[in-house]
């Protein structure tokens, strides 16, 4: 995300995780403010997806989704989507958001 403070939210999400697990109690709040920002930085490929996680973690109470291949760890999948969300003005990250929020959609 472009903005300095949106950044520092998802360094904060990504901090709750590791310290916390997936808290859906704690994430949806913060992520639904990240979602503002995203909207404010007119950004609907962000947006999207954020709320496709948030509203992943309030129906299974839980995050359930893989991100990487390589990893079954619920922590390390849901903090390597922020970490996208971190550069999401890079192309390839883009592409990759892109590709996890359609999947979420067709999972649902």
């Amino acid at each position: 995300m472009k903005s300095a403070k949106a950044n520092e939210l998802i360094d904060k999400i990504i901090k709750d995780i590791e310290k916390n697990s997936v808290n859906v109690a704690t994430l949806v709040p913060m992520l639904k403010e990240l979602r503002e920002m995203a909207k404010s930085e007119n950004d609907p490929l962000i947006t999207r997806s954020i709320r496709l996680v948030y509203e992943h973690l309030e129906a299974k109470d839980g995050w359930e989704f893989q991100t990487l291949e390589d990893s079954e760890e619920v922590e390390e999948n849901l903090t390597y989507l922020m970490s996208l969300y971190l550069k999401s003005e890079n192309k390839y990250n883009r592409d990759e958001i892109r590709e996890i929020a359609n999947n979420m959609t067709s999972a649902a």
